[in-house]
Formats: C-alpha cells, sequence, structure tokens
C-alpha cells in the first residue's frame, strides 16, 4: 500500500510538472532578415506602423498597453570594416545622437539614459531607457520604453518596447525576456578578421601614360 501510494504520488508530481512545463511561446521568424524572436502565446500581431516595422505584438492587459515593435532596416555604411571593429561602428552610427534623432519622432520626449557596449541577438548594441508622448487616434499618450538598436553588417535592427508610464515596472522584466530572446542571421564567422593591410604604404607608385606604343611609366 506504501508503495502505491508512493508511486501515486511521483505520478502526480509528474503530471503536475509536465503540465507547468507545456510551452507556452511562440517562435517567431522573419523570412527576409532571418531575425528570429520568441514571446508568450498570448501576445497577439497588430498591423505594421511604420515601413521598416517587420513585427509589431501587444499583449493583454487591464489599460497598461505593452507594445513590442522590431524594425529592421539596410545599412551598408561600415561593411567595408572588419568585425573587430564592431565596438568602434557601435559607438559612432547607433549611440547618442542616433537616439536623440530616434525619439524626436515622438512628442515631448525625454532619453533618460544611453549605454553603449550592450547587445542584441549576435551583435554589439545600444540600448536606451526614455518616456515620450504619442498620438494614437484623438487620445495623447505617456509612455516609457526600453530600445536595442544594432548595426550587424549590412542591416540596422530596432526594437522597442514600451508601455503607459504608469505600467513599465510591471512590464519591464516581460519586455526584457522577450528582447533577449532575439537572434539574427549570422553573417560573421566566428574568427574574427584582422586589419585591412594598407598595400600602399612605403610603397613606389606607378603612373602609367600613353605617349607612345610601349607608354611612358613615372614616379
Amino acid at each position: 500500500m506504501t508503495r502505491l501510494f508512493l508511486f501515486l504520488a511521483i505520478f502526480t508530481v509528474f503530471l503536475t510538472s509536465a503540465t507547468i512545463s507545456k510551452a507556452d511561446y511562440f517562435l517567431w521568424k522573419e523570412p527576409k532578415s532571418g531575425l528570429t524572436m520568441t514571446f508568450p502565446d498570448t501576445w497577439q500581431r497588430q498591423s505594421h506602423r511604420h515601413p521598416d516595422e517587420i513585427l509589431r505584438i501587444v499583449a493583454p492587459s487591464n489599460g497598461d498597453n505593452p507594445v513590442c515593435s522590431v524594425k529592421v532596416s539596410d545599412d551598408k555604411r561600415y561593411t567595408i570594416f572588419p568585425a573587430d571593429y564592431g565596438k568602434a561602428v557601435q559607438r559612432t552610427a547607433v549611440s547618442i545622437p542616433f537616439w536623440k534623432s530616434y525619439m524626436a519622432n515622438y512628442d515631448d520626449y525625454t532619453i533618460d539614459r544611453v549605454f553603449d557596449g550592450a547587445g542584441l541577438g549576435r551583435w554589439l548594441a545600444s540600448y536606451a531607457f526614455g518616456t515620450y508622448s504619442m498620438r494614437d487616434g484623438t487620445a495623447m499618450q505617456q509612455r516609457r520604453g526600453i530600445m536595442f538598436a544594432s548595426l550587424y553588417y549590412n542591416k540596422l535592427y530596432i526594437v522597442e518596447c514600451s508601455s503607459f508610464n504608469h505600467a513599465y515596472d510591471r512590464w519591464g522584466p516581460n519586455f526584457r525576456s522577450i528582447i533577449k530572446s532575439i537572434d539574427f542571421k549570422k553573417m560573421y564567422h566566428e574568427h574574427l578578421t584582422g586589419n585591412y593591410a594598407n598595400f600602399l604604404k612605403e610603397a613606389d607608385i606607378h603612373f602609367w601614360a600613353q605617349t607612345g606604343p610601349e607608354g611612358t611609366t613615372a614616379y
């Protein structure tokens, strides 16, 4: 009887654990960019509100209005640099000036903090905290959000998660979990390339002029 009771107890715990560990997250992949992101399956996708937006999701809430959006755009300005210049590129391309320009799309914005040297997906990133006002129809929303930006190879990735100002602390952990799940399509090898050689340094430069059948070489 004791053994039977022990078996039933273990079986009950097993069933309970299986129920608790049931998958309730959705893995989403964007075919064109290869970006992947995981989010709770209770969140609903919405139509895009920006030309570069590839995903916009909203969580069910009682007036908190938590939203996460992902934008991807082409940016080939720094593809000439090898991967080990990533930190310098991040600080040049996506830092304080970038976030000031980005937040200028909203009304009455305040950038609370900008941090360089963060990560998004498999690459370096900058993140910012900010508050702003945004008109939604005839209503003006007061929102607070966390935003990440990463320039990985020839793509600029921007992730923004926000809610109504008063509810941000309640949704912050959810936002960070979703952002942490993001990954990019692999573009760099694990072994970073070195600096490009300056092949003209301390070398003779030859100029060829058409002065006859053979031409003339001058230095």
